[in-house]
C-alpha cells in the first residue's frame, strides 16, 4: 500500500546504475576506493531501509514521514528543485519545506539520518541479517 508521504518506487530497490563500468575484465575492483566501497555499502544499507519503511508507515508519525521523505528526495533528486506547491496543497507544501529545510545536506549525511530514523522507529529492524543468511546457505 503506498502513502502519500513516500516517494513512488521507493521499494523499487532501483540503484540508479551501481558503479558499473560496463567493462567485464574486473581490473576495476582494485581501484575502489574505501570511501567508494562504503558509500556503496550505505547506499545499500540505504535501499534497504527504503525498502523496510513500507512496513512501517502504519507505526510512523506524520512528522517521522516527513522527515524520512526529505531525506528519501535529498538522496535521490539532490537539493530542492522545484518550486514551493500552492497554499491549498497542505500535504505538498508540508513535504517542500521539510525537503527544502535540508538546504546543501550531502545525500551521504541524507542516508544516514534516514538509516538511522528507520532503526529508531524499529529497533529490531537488522539488514546484514538477510545477507548473512543468504551467505551461510
Amino acid at each position: 500500500m503506498a502513502t502519500p508521504f513516500l516517494p513512488s518506487g521507493a521499494t523499487t530497490g532501483d540503484s540508479g546504475g551501481e558503479l558499473s563500468s560496463g567493462d567485464d575484465s574486473g581490473d576495476m575492483e582494485s581501484f575502489q576506493t574505501p570511501e567508494a566501497e562504503g558509500t556503496r555499502s550505505l547506499a545499500e544499507l540505504f535501499e534497504k531501509a527504503a525498502a523496510h519503511v513500507q512496513g512501517l508507515v502504519q507505526v510512523a508519525s506524520r512528522e517521522q514521514l516527513l522527515y524520512l521523505y526529505a531525506r528519501y528526495k535529498q538522496v535521490k533528486v539532490g537539493n530542492c528543485n522545484t518550486p514551493k506547491p500552492n497554499f491549498f496543497d497542505f500535504e505538498g507544501k508540508q513535504k517542500w519545506e521539510a525537503w527544502k529545510a535540508l538546504g546543501d545536506s550531502s545525500p551521504s549525511q541524507a542516508m544516514q539520518e534516514y538509516i538511522a530514523a528507520v532503526k529508531k522507529l524499529d529497533p529490531g529492524w537488522n539488514p546484514q541479517v538477510p545477507a548473512l543468511l543468504e551467505f551461510l546457505s
